[in-house]
């Protein structure tokens, strides 16, 4: 009985500390994040890479998808004072932590995003965008839209009611498959390719880009004219 008096105030202090930690201060639900989409583009002294993440509903679950290049993955999101963490290759090696606030219309943005590649410590966040699916471009297989290379001599356009893309300086024609509503992946003379939009304030206009990672491992950024 003594050995129990005594352990009772470590065992009330282990009870206080593990509610403490459970404590979610979150403001927003996971089924909000449905009218959004997340990119991110990382960086590396040799290498720059795209990565999407984009929101569907199952019942009453909300899974995330984490699209780039050569890669997919989902997982279930869980929301935890108002930020949720993906794990890319699920063995923690590469993760992603997304960090939110809201505005008084209910407007969601971006507080933090954080990145860890233990493969490669090099690499880091460059950029990253979170926009309304409202506000980003789509249906590239219905209308004809041209792009001018923001970094190059060329751009990229597409063929208005099918699903073929081409640059400038080829006849060549490429085809793709939507993923999302501003995303896709194609192949073209060989190589593949994957593509989004995005909306970016631009010489104090906002002004539709597609960012763009290749196979070839160039890295693209276009704007839509």
């Amino acid at each position: 009985m003594k050995n129990i008096l005594k352990m009772l105030p470590i065992l009330l202090l282990l009870s206080f500390m593990a509610c403490k930690k459970e404590k979610d201060n979150s403001t927003i639900q996971a089924n909000e994040l449905l009218n959004y989409q997340l990119v991110v583009t990382l960086q590396s002294p040799t290498n720059t890479n795209l990565r999407l993440v984009y929101f569907t509903q199952n019942g009453n679950e909300i899974t995330a998808t984490l699209e780039g290049l050569n890669v997919k993955k989902t997982q279930t999101v869980v929301i935890k004072n108002d930020s949720f963490s993906f794990d890319e290759l699920g063995n923690g090696n590469t993760t992603y932590k997304f960090s939110f606030a809201k505005d008084a219309n209910g407007t969601l943005s971006f507080k933090n995003v954080s990145f860890l590649n233990k493969a490669d410590v090099s690499m880091s966040i460059e950029a990253s965008y979170i926009s309304k699916l409202s506000d980003v471009l789509g249906d590239f297989d219905i209308l004809d839209y041209t792009y001018e290379n923001m970094n190059g001599p060329y751009g990229l356009y597409f063929f208005k009611n099918t699903n073929n893309w081409g640059w400038w300086i080829s006849a060549n024609k490429g085809t793709y498959t939507k993923i999302s509503r501003s995303a896709w992946k194609g192949r073209l003379d060989g190589k593949a390719y994957f593509a989004l939009s995005i909306k970016e304030n631009y010489k104090g206009i906002m002004r539709t880009f597609m960012l763009m990672k290749g196979e070839d491992a160039n890295f693209y950024k276009f704007g839509l004219i």
